[in-house]
């Protein structure tokens, strides 16, 4: 929610306008998935691979946009008949919810676990186990090489990053190219880190008396 400033400056705004990089606007299901160089993924194609692969993983290191993927795969599937669940893995304890979303599954449903390397190598093995027991798909996210085909490898440029603060709310000049370029680098390629970045100078700026 905005809030009433007053900084004795008949210039400025009486009100902050709403940060763009908030969390409601970036978050998974908020900005459609897009590949390294910022064009949005063709979801139904992935999803027919999917379907032949029976079993895969989207991979890539921490911030870089695999929860986005998932959300958006699972979403894609649903809303082609096909019946979901998801299970996100916080810690080894979740584990339970995991092998048993994969064991009441139907046959021909998703799957759809994220961080999936928490459940460690034993429960990994036998949910893949449990999903062909049931003839389920299975798509998960993972920061290494599972042993499944990789659906898609989540890579990040300063372009991709670019093209997601474009399909943002209007920062109103508050942000540059510069700006992106510079968050880009200091979190090495992280997307998440990045946007709380962005969010900061954004912050910072709006409330910066107007020059002159």
């Amino acid at each position: 929610m905005s809030t009433a400033i007053d900084r004795g400056d008949a210039t400025r705004p009486s009100r902050i306008p709403a940060n763009p990089f908030a969390t409601r606007h970036t978050k998974p299901g908020a900005v459609a998935p897009l590949d390294h160089g910022g064009t949005p993924l063709d979801l139904p194609r992935l999803v027919r691979r999917l379907r032949g692969l029976r079993a895969a993983a989207i991979e890539g290191p921490h911030g870089r946009g695999k929860t986005t993927l998932l959300t958006a795969l699972a979403d894609a599937a649903g809303s082609a008949g096909t019946p979901v669940a998801v299970v996100r893995l916080r810690s080894r304890r979740d584990a339970w919810a995991a092998l048993t979303a994969i064991v009441r599954a139907p046959a021909g449903s998703l799957v759809c676990i994220d961080s999936w390397e928490r459940l460690g190598p034993g429960l990994a093995a036998v949910a893949r186990a449990a999903a062909r027991i049931r003839a389920c798909l299975l798509l998960v996210t993972s920061h290494r090489a599972t042993g499944m085909p990789a659906l898609w490898r989540c890579e990040t440029t300063p372009g991709l990053l670019a093209a997601i603060v474009a399909r943002l709310p209007d920062h109103g000049g508050r942000v540059s190219r510069g700006d992106v370029v510079e968050a880009f680098a200091r979190h090495d390629g992280n997307l998440r880190e990045s946007l709380y970045d962005l969010y900061d100078r954004f912050e910072r700026r709006v409330r910066e008396p107007t020059a002159g």
